[in-house]
């Protein structure tokens, strides 16, 4: 029998019976089901949408939130930054998203601001039926899907105001006749985010029970509830359930920028903001034997 020293770095990210902790206190919490901090210094735990060209780990101190790393997303002048996504199949009712997001000091929209992050609802027996589907109405049985993105309808500064676009069976048409993302507001007053500093965004989706207008999704500000939308109806099937989360970074941009994504948690409970200060890496883990 050997016995072996497990080192605080092991407790950053581990991977255990399909979930992914980080640095963070809440990543122990048995209700999350992922964690990512960057502090791993690459991208594996994300299984599509790599880009090496639009997606790096950056250790400059004046863009990371907390610890010594964070994502930093570039989007190519005339181009959008692309996207991360990661799956827990079959899904969940009922799922939170929460992450640290910096625009860069000067931040300018292109014809449209940036998304930021989603959660899909994908069919049980296909993790692929919410994707591709922009413009779609969706029909109850193949998907739903909401996010958290920036408008600016010259209302506010770039980049713009957090607002939800989501996709569900009752969602309107667009004037050109296709079924873009609705948009729902939140709650006065509408504030547009500063470039250049940091922001705890918090998303909440709750899947309804079919035939019943029961759902739901609500959004957080640097702690501060800012807007919900109740009695939506996203699906008529317990077959569609909140399995996917998404960075997704659409938008093209007039010239290169970039964002910063930091402490990314996804939970079946509220998560809540921390400051910077107050995260601290969980102590290793003590006594544990290999035979």
């Amino acid at each position: 029998m050997k016995v072996r020293t497990y080192t605080a770095f092991v407790a950053f990210a581990i991977l255990a019976a399909g979930k992914v902790y980080g640095a963070e206190a809440i990543c122990g919490n048995l209700a999350v089901i992922f964690c990512e901090d960057f502090e791993n210094d690459n991208l594996r735990k994300w299984q599509d949408g790599y880009d090496p060209n639009r997606h790096t780990i950056t250790t400059d101190p004046t863009n990371v939130y907390q610890g010594q790393k964070t994502l930093e997303v570039t989007y190519p002048a005339g181009a959008d930054g692309g996207w991360l996504t990661r799956w827990f199949m079959p899904g969940y009712e009922d799922a939170y998203a929460r992450l640290y997001v910096k625009f860069q000091s000067g931040w300018k929209c292109g014809q449209n601001c940036s998304k930021i992050f989603a959660f899909y609802g994908n069919r049980i027996d296909n993790q692929w039926s919410g994707f591709g589907k922009a413009g779609i109405r969706p029909n109850g049985t193949d998907f739903f899907y909401t996010a958290l993105v920036t408008l600016n309808w010259h209302r506010q500064p770039d980049p713009g105001e957090v607002i939800f676009y989501s996709y569900f069976p009752e969602m309107q048409a667009a004037p050109d006749g296709k079924y873009w993302g609705n948009f729902f507001f939140q709650n006065d007053p509408r504030d547009a985010l500063q470039p250049g500093r940091w922001y705890c965004l918090e998303l909440e989706q709750k899947a309804n029970t079919p035939e019943l207008h029961d759902g739901l999704q609500r959004m957080w500000i640097d702690g501060v509830f800012k807007g919900e939308t109740m009695n939506i109806r996203w699906r008529d099937t317990t077959d569609l359930r909140i399995n996917a989360f998404q960075l997704t970074f659409s938008g093209s941009v007039p010239v290169t920028e970039q964002v910063w994504i930091d402490n990314v948690v996804v939970s079946t409970q509220k998560i809540g903001c921390v400051s910077s200060s107050d995260l601290t890496p969980p102590a290793p883990p003590t006594g544990l034997t290999v035979q």
